[in-house]
């Protein structure tokens, strides 16, 4: 299977491809990038990409060389077996770089079977490098095909269309927002949506095949959606635009929510809350004691102390509904977390996660 780096890798190697292939900067997707463009908005998330950097420092790219002289007869042929060899070479790179597995888009040779190799992926039987993910993302149900011969056609239901890049094509098929207001906030990581529907590809060459298509859970979009209430209400389908009580408050982190007082459903939260770790550095601590897994004593570490503000929003309005900034947690963290040597002297303090806690469930049982 061709990781993004290797398909980055292999595209900007390439020397007789019309294509050079970058990351995006927020969902690491590949971007296919005509010769000469500076900017590409990702298909899969929708984030425009500057792939002009600057120089070094933030310099200026540097002025174009003047031309040079044409060279003499001589070199020619020089510099025609050089250009070869650098070539060659390039082409043996690639093939040492590319994991195993990886190859260069190109016709397809072999029965069209599918199936899934796991909850969210599925392949072909015969080449496992073509294959597809399935993921919802900020709302939308969508498929991301890699490896298909350009010109393949998919259908699903009513909907159909063509994959465009060999390298990946992504379609959007539903968007279910407007079904988020009805998952479970406990089991918001286990509720499963999308179409249930077949996904029918057919070959440029004409072989065919069909796979049931499965639903995935929508997590990160629920803590994406909820997100937005920072920006103006978050209102669920068929939501009136009203004040809410204050029986349930739900902790967005960055990863994951935590619940304060009863609401069954997503529609059922009443508020959102929001922390953020202040700037200001308030004192420092030395702290002591820690080893490696030798047993060997590590340098000491520096505690910066720095205050959190949390903030409550009315979800249906948007509006701030309560403000509040703790104080830090000044003991010293119970282990040391390193890379190798890479070893920080000084990390903030952590937020005061217990008398967040404690604040947030005394506002829902006022």
């Amino acid at each position: 299977m061709e990781s993004p780096r290797a398909l980055a890798l292999l595209g900007s190697l390439q020397p007789m491809s019309p294509v050079n292939v970058y990351h995006c900067q927020r969902c690491i997707a590949p971007l296919e990038v005509p010769p000469g463009s500076r900017t590409i908005v990702c298909r899969y998330c929708g984030t425009h990409n500057e792939l002009q950097r600057p120089g070094p420092s933030g310099a200026a790219p540097r002025p174009a060389a003047a031309p040079r002289p044409a060279p003499t007869p001589r070199r020619t042929l020089a510099a025609i077996l050089i250009g070869v060899a650098v070539a060659v070479a390039m082409l043996v790179s690639i093939a040492m770089i590319a994991p195993r597995g990886a190859r260069v888009p190109g016709a397809f040779r072999g029965p069209l079977d599918l199936e899934w190799a796991n909850e969210r992926k599925f392949v072909v039987k015969s080449d496992e490098a073509l294959h597809g993910d399935i993921a919802i993302f900020e709302g939308t149900y969508q498929i991301t095909f890699h490896g298909f011969p350009e010109g393949t056609r998919w259908k699903v239901a009513e909907k159909s269309g063509r994959i465009e890049s060999a390298i990946y094509d992504i379609i959007k098929l539903d968007n279910v927002e407007g079904q988020l207001g009805r998952v479970p906030v406990a089991r918001y990581r286990d509720h499963l949506l999308g179409p249930k529907a077949k996904l029918e590809l057919e070959l440029p060459s004409g072989q065919a095949a069909s796979i049931e298509l499965r639903q995935v859970d929508a997590a990160m979009s629920v803590l994406s959606v909820l997100d937005r209430v920072k920006n103006g209400p978050v209102l669920f389908e068929g939501e009136p635009k009203q004040e809410s009580d204050q029986s349930s408050v739900l902790l967005l982190e960055t990863a994951s929510m935590k619940l304060f007082g009863q609401a069954v459903l997503l529609q059922d939260v009443d508020q959102v809350a929001f922390t953020r770790r202040l700037p200001e550095i308030k004192g420092r601590k030395t702290c002591t004691g820690y080893k490696d897994r030798a047993g060997k004593p590590l340098p000491d570490l520096t505690i910066r102390f720095k205050e959190t503000e949390t903030t409550v929003l009315d979800r249906r309005t948007g509006a701030v509904v309560q403000k509040n900034v703790f104080p830090p947690d000044e003991e010293c963290p119970m282990f040391r977390f390193s890379i190798g040597d890479d070893r920080e002297r000084e990390q903030d303090s952590y937020p005061p996660t217990r008398d967040i806690e404690s604040w947030l469930s005394a506002l829902v049982q006022r």
